[in-house]
């Protein structure tokens, strides 16, 4: 599997009221784009026409694709002529798991339990970033994936999507696959709960 992409871009703009409009279009165009998993946009402490905007992209072809098409594509020129001065553009790989970037309305589903007798943290470890390279991060939607340890021993899966009805369809997507059954092999379910981000 080719590992997301984080990329990095920096800039400086004119009219910071403008900016910040063509900005937030330019990231609600960004989501119809193939491959999209988030965007964060940053605006400098101590000079708000200094911007840094971190987007995950699911691959490199995915992240080589959406620079040519906000690099020329018309849709993207209001966002363009705001750029008074070009920085930095690189492209990064990500950790296991992703780097979810959530906005209002992603989707979220919480997976609670507990390992089975026997099952140590490192075969749970290992078995997770399987099912999560293999099968999870693979599918439609999805933003990332993160496990939890809680206090009383218990864990948390927590996964993140697009959508509620993405997170529902990867939860779907778990049945017959061999590497998530192994993964289910090792755990107790307590429970699973499906929401989004407010």
């Amino acid at each position: 599997m080719s590992q997301p992409r984080l990329e990095i871009v920096t800039y400086n703009v004119g009219s910071v009221a403008e900016a910040d409009r063509q900005r937030h279009n330019a990231r609600e165009l960004a989501v119809t784009l193939k491959g999209f998993s988030g965007w964060l946009p940053l605006t400098c402490a101590k000079n708000t026409a200094r911007r840094g905007d971190l987007v995950v992209w699911r691959n490199q072809d995915a992240a080589d694709n959406a620079a040519k098409t906000v690099g020329s594509a018309d849709e993207f020129a209001a966002f363009r002529a705001t750029i008074s001065e070009f920085g930095y553009m690189d492209h990064f790989v990500l950790p296991y798991g992703g780097l979810p970037m959530m906005q209002a309305g992603d989707g979220l589903e919480l997976g609670r339990f507990r390992l089975r007798s026997g099952v140590t943290e490192a075969m749970l470890r290992v078995a997770h970033a399987r099912m999560v390279e293999n099968q999870l991060s693979q599918q439609p939607g999805w933003r990332g994936q993160r496990l939890a340890k809680l206090e009383d021993g218990t864990w948390v899966d927590m996964a993140f999507a697009a959508t509620d009805a993405d997170a529902r369809a990867i939860c779907a997507s778990w049945a017959g696959n061999a590497d998530c059954d192994a993964f289910l092999a090792l755990i107790e379910p307590i429970s699973m709960e499906f929401g989004m981000l407010a």
